[in-house]
């Protein structure tokens, strides 16, 4: 017993042996440097956001809303779907946000478009639960932007016919987001390892959306295949994720399964991890317009787009896999 009492002891007096700061001297702050897209270079206070995905195709969507389930920074206030079969993407969006712990978070769908391959969506067939909304999915984002009007991030990592529904239809409400963070576009890169611009699926799938959110005046952070097209996960990466034996990471180890394809590439993931930390890219204020075939343009004029033009692979997997499977 005295041993116990002594080994207490001396932990309770080196969790107080913290030394207080200097009389009179404030904490520092680490400085903020502002963009286009209106992102702090630190993450200081919880970051609300929105998530709008076509989750259920490819697989990257689902690894994207995993990393969003594990940023203590951002708080999810919903989910709205896009894209082909989107009340079956609304399912499966549910269903990993239950198997992980948030089954509080509100899920929408968006209308429908044309039949897409959407195998991961088996996992989710019949599943229901309360955070499955009726109502759709512009609807949902209004709600929760009027609730907090100039505080919300959107996060759009599928084609962005939502996003241009909800400025068409509710422009007014459309203007109190804080800025639209999103993965699509093109600058100096395609896909694999050329480096001819490529027409990104994203922005390709929804030309005409896509050019009503880029002339909307909205704040955009904007993540390309420049600094998306490099993140293929390797092997021992996955091995990382499919042996953590979480829920969490269990689920995603079936979604990859169900996609049966080898390497996933993380293009989602980065407009989710520039939220937290801006400084996993370079990044540079441009003015981008979309033309009709879905590429996007560097022009002249007046800057409406923060976006990421290069980043370093090994530390984006390095922050990605401490949060996912730590």
């Amino acid at each position: 017993m005295w041993r116990w009492a002594l080994l207490m002891g001396t932990v309770l007096a080196g969790a107080m042996d913290v030394a207080p700061p200097p009389a009179g001297r404030a904490p520092k702050s680490p400085p903020q440097a502002i963009g286009v897209a209106g992102e702090e270079k630190k993450t200081t206070f919880l970051t609300p956001i929105l998530l709008d995905t076509d989750i259920g195709t490819d697989i990257d969507d689902a690894f994207a809303l995993a990393l969003v389930m594990r940023s203590p920074e951002l708080e999810l206030l919903g989910v709205t779907t896009v894209s082909g079969d989107t009340a079956a993407r609304a399912r499966l969006a549910a269903k990993l946000l239950w198997e992980s712990g948030s089954q509080f978070v509100p899920v929408a769908a968006g209308k429908p478009g044309k039949p897409l391959p959407q195998e991961q969506a088996r996992w989710a067939d019949g599943f229901s639960s309360p955070q499955m909304r009726q109502e759709s999915a512009v609807d949902l984002l209004k709600a929760e932007i009027e609730r907090r009007p100039g505080k919300i991030t959107l996060v759009a990592i599928g084609p962005l016919t939502n996003v241009a529904e909800l400025i068409d239809r509710e422009p007014a409400t459309a203007s109190k987001l804080r800025r639209i963070a999103l993965m699509g576009g093109a600058i100096a890169h395609g896909y694999g390892q050329s480096l001819a611009p490529a027409a990104e699926y994203n922005i390709a799938s929804d030309p005409k959306a896509a050019q009503a959110v880029f002339s909307s005046g909205i704040p955009i952070l904007m993540a390309p295949l420049d600094a998306t097209a490099v993140l293929e996960m390797g092997p021992a990466a996955r091995h990382r994720v499919f042996t953590h034996l979480t829920t969490l990471t269990e689920s995603l180890t079936i979604l990859y399964h169900l996609w049966n394809k080898p390497a996933p590439i993380l293009f989602d993931p980065m407009a989710v991890a520039l939220l937290i930390e801006p400084d996993l890219c370079e990044t540079k204020d441009l003015a981008i317009r979309v033309d009709a075939k879905g590429f996007t343009r560097v022009g002249r004029g007046k800057p409406n787009a923060t976006v990421a033009l290069k980043t370093n692979p090994r530390r984006f997997f390095d922050f990605y896999l401490s949060r996912v499977a730590p």
